[in-house]
């Protein structure tokens, strides 16, 4: 029920190029609507927001001055949001 809809890439599989961040708020949304956990969905929401404000990018959505990195990259960034109380 929830899941990111993208294409599938298959170019770019195994090349740590994928956004993962569709996924993560997917998870955030199941967590609010079907878990009824609104704090544990907000916080995840929070920590991709203060991921992105820090000018972290994947390569689909990278702009000039942002720091660019990969699929397991900005994932460890997200996580370590929540887990650092960054958000």
């Amino acid at each position: 029920m929830y899941e990111p809809i993208h294409g599938s890439a298959p170019s770019r599989a195994g090349q740590d190029l994928a956004n993962p961040i569709a996924s993560i708020l997917s998870t955030a949304m199941m967590l609010r609507h079907s878990l009824g956990m609104e704090a544990e969905a907000s916080a995840i929401e929070r920590a991709v927001e203060s991921v992105l404000e820090a000018g972290y990018r994947t390569y689909d959505i990278m702009e000039e001055g942002r720091t660019k990195v990969g699929t397991r990259e900005m994932g460890e960034l997200v996580t370590r949001a929540l887990s650092d109380g960054l958000i």
